[in-house]
């Protein structure tokens, strides 16, 4: 439902109130012509059309680990920078994602905090979500809840075969009148933390959903690999400024693609 809703426009990013209300944006990141060159590579990794686009079953995690221009998008300035003011100096990207939804696509993403998701100790996560097209409530926008991400919260089972993920937040927990729908248009990105309550209705449009995620942490953190099962290639450590002296994962650091 959307009734109640909020939605925000492009404005400066606010570490204020990053820190009160878990998130902050959309902010414009990457010019228009950026935006362009990344969403025409993603539909040349995906093999199709731009202008015809369509489900696809290609892997959509870790192409900063396979493509120097998904490395390069996903270390652009207008993220790290942010990161620097949220984490402090010493930032250190672990993952990637693409975020894609065909036309009517009719797959949802619950109500969900990452934290649920991912063993790492201690929690310490800056996501930065970018919009390479237009991301509006008719493709499925992002949406969040603001104020939300001060406790961690037990997630359950969704039974629902629509849901992308098989565990989400209890309904009762999310309050539709608070509810932000980050309507962004190309090169914008929103920012927020590990515990933020955010998810993502269908997309009921003829337009594509095209955005990515990337994970930023802190040295001090370790992930706790024998917890994360299945497929673990995806999780890799890049310094991207600053130092590790603490070298608290070695086994997982990542080599930068050459091309």
């Amino acid at each position: 439902m959307r009734s109640g809703s909020m939605i925000t426009k492009g404005s400066a990013f606010s570490i204020e109130q990053y820190r009160e209300e878990g998130y902050s944006g959309p902010v414009q990141g990457l010019t228009l012509q950026e935006a362009d060159m990344y969403y025409n590579k993603f539909f040349e990794v995906v093999g199709q059309d731009k202008f015809e686009p369509g489900a696809t079953k290609h892997n959509m995690s870790a192409w900063h680990q396979r493509h120097r221009w998904a490395y390069e998008l996903a270390t652009n300035p207008s993220i790290v920078n942010v990161m620097q003011q949220i984490l402090g100096e010493n930032v250190i990207l672990w993952a990637m994602h693409f975020w894609y939804k065909e036309p009517n696509n009719n797959k949802y993403i619950p109500w969900h905090q990452d934290i649920n998701y991912w063993p790492m100790e201690p929690a310490i996560n800056a996501t930065a979500w970018v919009s390479l097209g237009w991301s509006i409530r008719e493709n499925g926008c992002l949406r969040v809840i603001p104020g939300s991400h001060r406790s961690v919260v037990k997630h359950v089972a969704s039974g629902d075969q629509q849901s992308a993920f098989e565990e989400g937040l209890p309904a009762e927990l999310i309050d539709e009148s608070k509810i932000v729908d980050l309507e962004m248009s190309p090169g914008q990105i929103a920012f927020f933390n590990e515990a933020t309550f955010h998810g993502s209705e269908i997309n009921s449009s003829n337009i594509p959903r095209v955005a990515f995620s990337v994970r930023y942490t802190t040295p001090e953190v370790q992930f706790k690999m024998d917890e994360w099962g299945g497929d673990t290639t995806r999780i890799r450590t890049y310094l991207v400024c600053g130092e590790d002296t603490l070298k608290r994962n070695e086994a997982i650091v990542g080599t930068v693609p050459a091309e």
